[in-house]
């Protein structure tokens, strides 16, 4: 599962270069209750490290079972919940991520793509769905 993942975001890359600006203007776009919630973020530096964690994430769940991904995932939903961030935002997130790829591959998105992608995101939901873990 990890090639057409990986391909996607290859094109991606290839395609966009850094994808920062795209992914976080769909985000505000469909959901412009949270770009409030960035406004100390003047140089883009969290929105650019909450995607470098995201795609390392996206990387986990597609090469296995996604035990680093459960853990951000789960630990960052807990931290995101101090921030008044709406449950359901990971999920939303990582749809979004998608979306960017899939637009930037165009006519090169493939089936073996879409496959991996709902995959990978089906993992993301379900470990955004549990309960955090607290010590």
């Amino acid at each position: 599962m990890t090639e057409p993942l990986t391909d996607s975001l290859t094109l991606l890359s290839d395609r966009l270069g850094d994808p920062t600006e795209e992914v976080y203007a769909r985000l505000f776009r469909t959901h412009p209750d949270l770009e409030p919630l960035f406004s100390m973020d003047t140089d883009g530096g969290v929105r650019g490290s909450m995607l470098s964690q995201a795609f390392d994430c996206l990387m986990d769940l597609a090469e296995g079972p996604g035990r680093l991904a459960e853990t951000v995932i789960r630990a960052e939903r807990e931290n995101h919940d101090t921030y008044d961030v709406p449950a359901g935002m990971f999920e939303v997130f990582f749809d979004i991520i998608r979306d960017v790829t899939k637009e930037a591959a165009g006519a090169d998105w493939t089936p073996a793509m879409e496959t991996a992608w709902t995959a990978v995101l089906a993992k993301a939901d379900a470990f955004a769905a549990q309960q955090p873990v607290k010590a």
